[in-house]
């Protein structure tokens, strides 16, 4: 059975990106840039891991994983950020997650998802001979704006 992904951040490229970059690894992924439906997913059971945003309106990714955590089965959470200093002020409030800076590289994602769920593998991500990724998600980092 695939892992069930939930990705929620306000910045629909990224949901975008990390839905893409998750389902070539077989993961089953819902992807939403509003935190409230992305609320209603995680009551209803529909995630063993949850990426989120940080910074978001009306409920924030710390509201999300203060409930995945509260959940039954909780699922493992990563959280991403483009707010350095959000993520420090609230890092108390972060013990169990895993914790990404944006932009970052699909590597920093395989090593994050590859600890909360032990099912991230290589296959097919990686041009064998240019060692390049093979899945087109920009200049060498996972940052949606353009041209960076």
């Amino acid at each position: 059975m695939a892992w069930r992904g939930l990705v929620v951040d306000d910045e629909e490229r990224y949901c975008e990106l990390l839905r893409r970059a998750l389902e070539r690894e077989g993961f089953a992924v819902t992807a939403t840039p509003d935190a409230e439906a992305g609320m209603n997913l995680l009551l209803q059971g529909r995630a063993d891991l949850l990426i989120t945003d940080l910074d978001m309106p009306n409920l924030t990714g710390l509201d999300l994983v203060e409930l995945a955590a509260s959940l039954p089965r909780p699922p493992g959470v990563l959280v991403i950020t483009a707010q350095k200093a959000m993520l420090e002020e609230t890092g108390s409030r972060l013990r169990s997650v895993q914790c990404l800076l944006k932009p970052f590289t699909l590597e920093d994602l395989r090593a994050k998802v590859g600890l909360l769920t032990g099912q991230w593998k290589d296959s097919g991500l990686r041009n064998q001979e240019s060692g390049h990724d093979n899945l087109d998600l920009g200049p060498g980092t996972l940052d949606p704006r353009p041209g960076v």
